[in-house]
């Protein structure tokens, strides 16, 4: 399975957390003054709806999620 290290992560994104398909809605990078930078992600869970606050360290990946988008009219 495809993975997403933290320099790719950006919004619209579908990555799997948990078991279940995600889209990263914001990504914010901080870089303390000591430390490893931290990215921060809002994750909109696509079969409930809800949506969590996710912080990755610098070099974390995560699983890409195995969806397809189709337009319909």
């Amino acid at each position: 399975m495809a993975t997403y290290k933290t320099s790719d992560f950006r919004k619209g994104l579908k990555v799997k957390l948990d078991g279940d398909p995600y889209l990263v809605v914001e990504s914010t990078f901080r870089k303390p003054g000591k430390g490893n930078a931290i990215y921060t992600l809002r994750l909109k869970n696509l079969i409930r709806g809800t949506v969590i606050e996710r912080n990755y360290k610098g070099g974390e990946s995560i699983e890409a999620a195995d969806v397809e988008e189709i337009d319909v009219q």
